[in-house]
């Protein structure tokens, strides 16, 4: 005797589960062939525990089913995880580089703000440290990271979007002397004090920074990889070098690239707002990690924070 999936969604019809299927992929498989062939990234398949809908991930929910309530939902048109971010990085790529090369336009200069001089030399540095970051993330995307979900509900593309079009372009209007909030002198009596008046200490901070987050990147898909390999399919943190320090240190590296950038770039006010942002946003992902992982290892400084 099969198990009946019940439906939560107007769009899918309640589905008897042959007595064989013994897999998530088959489950899902029958009921999309059930529902004209939907596709089954659309399909959130749950089980009743406790009163409450746990999502079901993997096969061992189908090792024994006897009395198991079933129930699946329609979660909407899907896209790629790969070109959700390769969509969302390109914002950043497109918006600085028109907005840099019209500031560089005499014949718009009169765009410029009236209240600060232009700087060529800031404004090509700042450039091109936003595509080095936005370029190796597109590399990144499409050629080293995995994803442990293939899909993800489109209308989050243009949700996550926001950040990198909206928030991260606002910093290309820094090319035309907005978002300046602070005289060159105060900013640079301000470093004084900090002992970070040095542009090159700054830039090495960034390079450094963007190096070592690139090389979490690869120890992360060089990890999941031998997991995998084992037939492991539950996340376990990396216990190896900087991994013993901080939960994720491609968030670490991540603040500290954006930190680097904001200070080489004068506290522009569009950048220090997408620092804060980008900054909390990791902090909540670390946490979330720390929690799955069952650890309280660092998020920026060792021991600290």
């Amino acid at each position: 005797m099969g198990v009946l999936v019940k439906s939560r969604s107007k769009s899918l019809q309640d589905v008897e589960l042959p007595a064989g299927v013994k897999s998530l992929s088959s489950a899902l498989k029958e009921i999309s062939i059930k529902n004209k062939n939907i596709n089954t990234n659309r399909i959130r398949l749950t089980i009743l525990k406790e009163d409450k809908q746990i999502p079901v991930t993997s096969d061992h929910a189908f090792e024994n089913l006897t009395d198991a309530k079933l129930f699946a939902k329609d979660i909407g048109p899907q896209i790629g995880w790969r070109l959700v971010f390769f969509v969302e990085y390109l914002g950043p790529i497109l918006l600085h580089s028109v907005m840099y090369y019209l500031s560089t336009r005499p014949e718009l200069a009169s765009f410029h703000c009236k209240s600060r001089n232009y700087n060529p030399f800031t404004n090509r540095v700042a450039y091109t440290l936003v595509m080095v970051h936005y370029v190796k993330r597109e590399l990144e995307s499409l050629f080293l990271h995995q994803f442990s979900q293939s899909t993800m509900p489109l209308f989050n593309l243009f949700k996550n979007s926001f950040h990198y079009w909206i928030l991260n372009g606002a910093i290309s209007l820094g090319y035309f002397g907005y978002g300046f909030l602070l005289k060159d002198i105060t900013v640079f009596k301000l470093y004084s004090k900090l002992k970070l008046d040095n542009f090159n200490l700054l830039l090495g901070i960034f390079v450094l920074s963007e190096f070592w987050n690139f090389y979490t990147h690869v120890q992360l898909r060089r990890w999941g990889n031998s997991q995998r390999a084992k037939g492991i399919t539950q996340r376990i943190p990396l216990e190896d070098g900087i991994f013993k320090l901080f939960v994720a240190p491609n968030y670490t590296f991540e603040v500290f690239a954006w930190i680097a950038f904001t200070m080489i770039f004068k506290l522009n006010f569009f950048a220090v707002i997408f620092l804060f942002v980008s900054t909390a946003q990791l902090y909540l992902w670390a946490l979330k990690k720390n929690k799955r992982y069952g650890t309280k290892r660092a998020f920026l400084i060792p021991f600290v924070f």
